[in-house]
């Protein structure tokens, strides 16, 4: 009994509940509608509610017109502003109103970039005329309120600072000399803020020791002045009650000044944490059981900081780029199309750009390591690796050679340095024939022996020598050994040659070399006569 009474309870709650909604509804729309003077329209919206609209703006504005007349009409609309820095679009086309029914309609509101701020109307004006009949009926209109807001336009007129009412008389009064003592109020501040965040900034983004802090701290004292003038300036004309566009001028070369400060900023700070960060990565190697040694670690940097200049180049043009006007929808779709076509005809450079990219991430080699690439048995010391080349030296450091980086990695490289400095040298000597083979070769490994470099220690192969070839006129002995030092090899080959040559003339063992015989002719006008020169002379 009782749940069948609550239930009829809830459902005329719940029925109340419905009808209150529905009539207040119904109340609302009644209040809201607004006879359109001149005509049997009613204009369905709540005209204490205006448009609000920032400038460099559009909004777009859906309101319901009822028919009251006794028949089917059409209307044309149009829609006027009293802001001229403020255009009105409705449709062109004819609107046809059913009688006694809502029709809906949109209108679109844009405000320009130097619409003034204030409080201003938005009239809509209708022609109607007979659905049946094309004779004209009647002509109304209909204001709706709008508000523009602009920073270019604000309520500092004649106040100090921007802020405090002039409430003098006479010449103290005037504009004039609210902006003059606000210009000299504002610049103090200005300068007050610029000495103290300067030193601050400076000591944040680089460390105290850095040669380059002073240089830093008097580049943004320059540019830190010309953001103070040009917002002192930018905030007397709002006092002045200058013109929209002198304002946004300013407020342009302002931010793009701030813009640039930013970047020097940023470029720093961004600086500082990457060696921070790379830092600490390099004393902390050895926690991680990383075969990377703390140079490896530390070779990541360059990288690190081209990524940042490419970031912030990018950051810093779009800023740039959108203070000055530019549509950056449209000009990152165009950079897209640019881009591509440069991809297709600049693949060499890309390619380049990107093998950079891999040798900087990979690290195959570092600054003064030997390297040797590809086929080429020629052997570099690497002086510098760029973005799109590496430089590369000579032993003597009396060629230097730049090679595209496409061009390594698309070959084999082989890292003398990382592998080990421990080379493998051969060295030959000839012979008279008639000499002491074996005593020769002792001798020769003798003399390998005993240079500091030659490793003989057993933990690779001792010098050792084998007679290697019989040449025309004399014995060819083939040494081979391994040195300690890659790039001595040269210096150490000639130490041990200095030493065989000293051991082979304390034992008697002559080292062949050509001779040549010449045969002085007796009758040297003719060739017969030389020829029987030298038959004599055997």
């Amino acid at each position: 009994m009782y749940r069948g009474k609550g239930k009829l309870f809830f459902s005329l709650f719940a029925v109340c509940m419905l009808l209150t909604v529905a009539g207040a509804a119904y109340s609302d729309d009644s209040e809201a509608a607004t006879d359109m003077s001149g005509t049997s329209l009613n204009v369905i919206y709540d005209a204490n509610k205006s448009i609000e609209l920032n400038a460099s703006s559009s909004t777009t504005l859906s309101f319901f017109v009822y028919n009251g007349y006794t028949e089917n009409v059409v209307a044309y609309v149009a829609a006027t502003s009293n802001n001229e820095s403020t255009k009105v679009n409705t449709s062109t086309a004819p609107i046809e109103l059913v009688k006694g029914e809502n029709t809906s309609i949109k209108m679109t509101v844009t405000a320009d970039r130097y619409a003034h701020q204030g409080n201003y109307s938005v009239t809509l004006s209708f022609k109607i005329y007979k659905g049946s009949d094309p004779a004209f009926l009647e002509q109304g209109t209909y204001d709706f309120p709008l508000h523009v807001m602009s920073n270019l336009s604000s309520d500092k007129y004649n106040k100090f600072l921007g802020f405090f009412d002039n409430t003098y008389t006479g010449i103290m009064g005037n504009v004039w000399f609210t902006a003059a003592v606000s210009f000299l109020g504002l610049l103090a501040i200005g300068y007050a803020v610029m000495f103290v965040a300067v030193p601050v900034c400076s000591r944040i983004v680089m460390k105290k020791d850095d040669p380059q802090r002073k240089t830093l701290k008097k580049l943004l004292y320059r540019l830190c002045q010309v953001i103070v003038w040009l917002w002192v300036i930018g905030q007397v004309f709002r006092i002045l009650g200058a013109d929209e566009e002198l304002i946004d001028l300013i407020n342009r070369l302002f931010y793009l000044a701030y813009v640039v400060v930013g970047i020097i900023v940023g470029w720093q700070l961004y600086k500082l944490i990457v060696d921070t960060l790379i830092s600490k990565a390099a004393s902390r190697v050895g926690d991680y059981n990383l075969n990377d040694t703390e140079a490896d670690i530390k070779s990541f940097r360059p990288l690190f900081l081209y990524i940042g200049e490419i970031i912030l180049a990018i950051v810093g043009t779009m800023l740039i780029m959108s203070l000055l006007g530019f549509n950056l929808a449209a000009i990152i779709t165009s950079a897209g199309l640019v881009s591509l076509g440069i991809s297709m005809g600049a693949q060499d450079v890309l390619k380049q750009f990107f093998s950079g990219l891999e040798i900087l991430a990979t690290r195959p080699f570092k600054k003064g390591d030997l390297i040797a690439v590809g086929a080429d048995a020629m052997v570099y010391r690497v002086r510098r690796v760029n973005v799109m080349n590496t430089i590369l030296e000579n032993w003597d450091n009396t060629d230097v050679f730049v090679m595209p980086n496409s061009l390594i990695t698309t070959n084999k490289i082989r890292n003398i340095t990382r592998e080990t400095l421990i080379s493998k040298v051969y060295l030959t000597v000839d012979i008279a024939y008639g000499s002491d083979v074996n005593l020769a070769r002792k001798l020769m490994q003798e003399a390998a022996t005993e240079n500091p470099h030659v490793i003989s220690d057993g933990s690779v192969k001792r010098p050792y020598t084998r007679l290697e070839a019989f040449e025309d006129s004399n014995l060819l002995i083939k040494m081979g050994f391994y040195v300690d030092e890659y790039g001595s090899q040269w210096a150490i080959c000639g130490q041990i040659r200095q030493g065989i040559i000293a051991k082979f003339a304390a034992n008697g063992i002559g080292i062949d070399y050509q001779q040549i015989v010449i045969h002085e002719a007796k009758n040297p006008e003719t060739r017969e006569g030389a020829a029987k020169t030298a038959d004599d002379s055997e």
